[in-house]
């Protein structure tokens, strides 16, 4: 017979489950804090060696995957000290991850109605333009005549190139001549060719096409196939190529694995050192132009780090990159744009950047001036996540810097529209205004909420050009936030409303000769109101607290 076991409790309830008085099963995380999405920690009763367990909430195996692997990636080429604290670490990942801020974002709104974790507006197609034909591998000269890759060459090098420039136009045409010319080439060669070419038809055509998906996949077979031989410039190159693509039509774990491989590369070619530097552990480097191969690891480590921050994974640290001295070309934005990898490092989890390193260096990313819109993106992109990080320290925006912030957002806003006119796919087409609506309605200002509804605007005539699944869920999630936010305010709005109806307002505040206005007397009320509507960003709580303001703000997203 059984015996009838009473109810098991945990010895130790988590803080989480203790404040709000529910059961706790004493694992870490709980299964509470699991369900609902806390943070679940724990803390040593009085008495006691005190000990607290900071857990993230659980999301899925692949994202506490993510998490874990970050955490033990120094950041080298910095040389400020590893992060130490794994709650610090983890509020870092979040905050450098736009798909993380968008679920605190949520949660702290309406944490019955957020929506799941998940790589909203990553880019305008997820994957999607693989869908429509089984890709083939097959010979470049099976594909394209040299007038047809000729073509695609030049809506590269108007296209992308000005923004990813590490090209000499006059060595691709000549590699096209001799390809055609010869009928043989080397692998590496023709994975260069068929990058090109493949993102040539991404940037000329909006709906997807066989011949682009059997280049992409003629490039990667040839990729994976020597990924194991020596590394060369030329098969680096077509490894940035790839990336490149990826970034901007596929999902991101293949994205991030890409550019993982791709630093190995930079690596294990040596691209990362001067010629002057001298080691027996230098492999033999060909003779490649200086100014090529600086770009050429620069824009390699840019898609690095951005992919792994969206993430939330770590990234490849290659030591002795150098990236000083690049050289602009007239039309090129290639430079403008490296020259954010200094304060984009900054963000680094592993890196011990404080509150006054982040805001100077927002101050310098929202002085800078960028001349074309891809590169507009990239700037607001990095001010994005700099807002997310100061966020996450507690940092309120006012005055100049939020001027200038809700200024960079527009700008942001207008360059996605302006790269959606020219039919260029890029990624921060669709990413940079579903962040700024979610960092508007994080700031939460009169002056941040008037914004959105041009960036929901520019979400939606990018789902009617680009008509996909992810530019479609991009635009409801972004316009579902808005409802949930104006939901809570008409909330807030009523209680503010029966309070008032509870009470007349004729009873207000004293005047200065400490007599109470007569009951028909209500201008003093007139006057404050006129007062208030003119102020964009009264904060009344602040204004009546008693504390210190550097004291008030203590919400954390």
């Amino acid at each position: 017979m059984s015996v009838p076991q009473g109810r098991k409790r945990a010895r130790l309830a988590c803080d989480t489950c203790r404040d709000l008085k529910r059961k706790c099963d004493g694992s870490e995380p709980c299964g509470t804090c699991v369900r609902f999405e806390y943070d679940c920690s724990y803390s040593e009763p009085a008495g006691r060696k005190s000990r607290r367990i900071t857990r993230m909430p659980t999301t899925s195996p692949s994202a506490a995957g993510s998490v874990s692997a970050n955490l033990t990636s120094p950041l080298i080429e910095t040389g400020r000290p590893a992060v130490s604290n794994l709650h610090t670490r983890l509020r870092s990942l979040e905050a450098n991850s736009g798909a993380a801020f968008l679920r605190r974002l949520a949660l702290r709104i309406d944490a019955n109605n957020a929506p799941r974790m998940h790589a909203f507006a990553w880019n305008a197609f997820l994957g999607t333009r693989s869908i429509v034909h089984t890709p083939v591998a097959r010979p470049i000269l099976e594909m394209l005549s040299e007038v047809d890759m000729r073509e695609l060459a030049n809506t590269y090098f108007e296209k992308v190139d000005p923004i990813y420039g590490f090209f000499d136009r006059q060595d691709v045409d000549t590699r096209i001549r001799r390809r055609w010319a010869t009928l043989t080439a080397a692998p590496a060669e023709d994975a260069v060719l068929c990058g090109i070419a493949a993102l040539g038809y991404l940037f000329s055509h909006i709906t997807t096409g066989a011949l682009e998906l059997d280049l992409a996949e003629s490039a990667r077979a040839i990729l994976e196939r020597t990924m194991f031989d020596p590394p060369s410039s030329t098969s680096v190159t077509a490894w940035t190529l790839r990336v490149t693509y990826l970034r901007m039509t596929s999902t991101p774990h293949t994205t991030w694995m890409a550019s993982c491989i791709l630093m190995h590369m930079v690596e294990a070619a040596g691209l990362q050192y001067e010629r002057a530097q001298e080691s027996i552990l230098l492999p033999h480097r060909e003779n490649i132009n200086p100014e090529i191969r600086k770009r050429l690891v620069a824009v390699a480590q840019h898609l690095n780090i951005w992919v792994s921050f969206d993430m939330g994974r770590s990234r490849v640290t290659v030591v002795n990159v150098t990236t000083e001295s690049l050289i602009a070309r007239p039309g090129d934005s290639t430079v403008e744009l490296l020259e954010l990898l200094p304060y984009s490092l900054m963000l680094d989890p592993e890196r011990c950047s404080n509150v006054v390193e982040l805001e100077s260096a927002m101050s310098i990313v929202l002085e800078r001036t960028h001349h074309t819109p891809p590169s507009i993106l990239a700037q607001c992109n990095l001010m994005l996540c700099l807002c997310r990080r100061l966020q996450s320290m507690n940092v309120a925006f006012t005055g100049a810097t939020l001027e200038s912030i809700l200024s960079l957002s527009a700008q942001g806003v207008w360059a996605a529209s302006a790269v959606l006119d020219s039919r260029s796919p890029w990624h921060h087409m669709v990413n940079v205004p579903f962040q700024v609506v979610c960092v508007l309605l994080a700031i939460d200002t009169l002056a941040s909420t008037s914004q959105l509804r041009g960036a929901l605007q520019c979400l939606n005539r990018v789902a009617a050009v680009y008509n996909t699944d992810a530019t479609q869920e991009a635009l409801r999630t972004a316009s579902l936030l808005v409802s949930i936010h104006q939901k809570w305010k008409e909330r807030f709005a009523s209680n503010l409303n029966d309070a008032l109806n509870a009470i007349p307002v004729t009873t207000g505040p004293l005047l200065n000769n400490n007599v109470i206005p007569p009951p028909e007397d209500t201008s003093w009320l007139d006057d404050l109101l006129g007062d208030l509507s003119t102020t964009q960003q009264f904060d009344l709580d602040r204004l009546l607290d008693p504390r210190p303001f550097w004291q008030l703000d203590g919400n954390t997203i």
